[in-house]
């Protein structure tokens, strides 16, 4: 009894699958290539057909080249890479695209077809070498180089070919990808082409490789971009330096309370343009250095998920260490996190009369960099930074 319940449970459950209108997962024969394949291709050799034959060819390689003839199998492949229809080499290029059974020729010749036929192959096949990578960046649109910007694992060879495409978007991608191996001297080279390039920018100042030199022009760029002239000049106009500084100190409850009307509506509105992506790390730089500073504020706490009593306090605490535990809490890069810490710094030097730090250079970017570093790794010391 129980062996004949085991053998028609899968088909029952098949079945019910099938009355539900849920789809069933394809068995192993129905995904291997058969006589049936063949026979089905006689009677019908439309394009969609042929697709089909291509896509269950390509899945079934490792099986066919171990109890086939290779050069046979390698002849069939021939013709479908050959296919006059593009949706035909398509199904082949999805279907080989991670498999290692692929021959090197049939592999190079779907990596230089139509892009919508090749985006699979560049992105995916462990066959394609440095070479191959290259030559095909260098010759073709730049569709293709974003293809490769993709890839899981990208040399250093590689990925500085794809910088001397000059394409930003390209260059985004690849800073964005964690598997793409960057030298100090590409990196330099894409803050000083590509720095001004918000989605390159973005992506780049979290890179965990970079420099305190980096870092430090990092800091520099996005200033220059904000307009923000305590760091070109090291000076605050008086009326942004009182604004911070008039927060720091507003910490009794009657003033919070006093505030608290005003801060719920402008926290509606920011949260709907935070929960929209509209509100970044740089536009809350921007709040700062216009003075907006329960703007900057509510920004900081949406970004961290904390109160924004708790944000305020820790933003000002003297303890500058809170100051870095909440910028980690919002996900500050480094570079932003030095922005926040030398506006704050300013302020307070400015309404107080005291001449500003001028020593915001590489040693002072080091300190900062490896403060925030010990604290990303660290997030129980965060917690108990947090904990005011």
């Amino acid at each position: 009894m129980s062996e004949s319940l085991t053998r028609e449970a899968p088909a029952g459950g098949r079945r019910r699958q099938m009355l539900l209108g849920k789809p069933t997962p394809p068995t192993r024969s129905e995904c291997r290539l058969g006589p049936a394949d063949v026979a089905a291709l006689g009677r019908d050799p439309s394009p969609a057909q042929r697709a089909k034959i291509a896509e269950k060819l390509g899945r079934s390689l490792a099986e066919l080249n171990r109890e086939a003839d290779a050069r046979l199998v390698e002849a069939v492949l021939e013709l479908l890479v050959r296919d006059v229809a593009k949706e035909v080499r398509k199904a082949l290029a999805e279907a080989v695209a991670t498999s290692e059974e692929v021959p090197p020729s049939i592999l190079r010749r779907l990596a230089s077809d139509e892009i919508e036929v090749a985006k699979p192959v560049l992105e995916q096949s462990p066959l394609l070498t440095d070479e191959d990578l290259i030559r095909i960046v260098r010759t073709n649109a730049m569709q293709y180089a974003l293809a490769v910007a993709g890839r899981s694992q990208l040399s250093e060879a590689v990925s500085e070919v794809l910088v001397d495409t000059g394409d930003s978007s390209v260059v985004a991608r690849l800073v964005g990808n964690v598997g793409a191996r960057l030298k100090q001297e590409t990196l330099r080279r894409i803050v000083a082409e590509f720095a001004g390039e918000r989605e390159v920018r973005d992506r780049l100042v979290r890179r965990p490789e970079l420099s305190f030199e980096l870092v430090d022009r990092l800091v520099r760029a996005i200033a220059e971009r904000l307009e923000w002239e305590l760091v070109a000049n090291h000076r605050m106009p008086m009326e942004q330096a009182q604004a911070i500084v008039r927060a720091a100190r507003e910490r009794s409850a009657i003033d919070l309370v006093a505030r608290d009307h005003g801060d719920r509506k402008q926290e509606q509105h920011l949260r709907a343009r935070f929960q929209a992506g509209e509100l970044g790390h740089e536009e809350l730089l921007a709040m700062l250095r216009d003075g907006d500073v329960a703007g900057f504020e509510i920004g900081v706490a949406l970004h961290a998920r904390e109160p924004l009593a708790r944000v305020r306090k820790l933003l000002y605490d003297p303890d500058r260490r809170r100051l870095a535990a909440i910028c980690v809490r919002a996900g500050f890069p480094v570079a932003h996190y030095v922005l926040v810490r030398m506006a704050i710094e300013f302020a307070e030097a400015a309404v107080e009369g005291k001449p500003p730090r001028t020593d915001y250079g590489p040693e002072t970017i080091r300190f900062l960099q490896e403060q925030y570093q010990r604290l990303l790794a660290s997030p129980q010391s965060v917690a108990e930074l947090c904990a005011v």
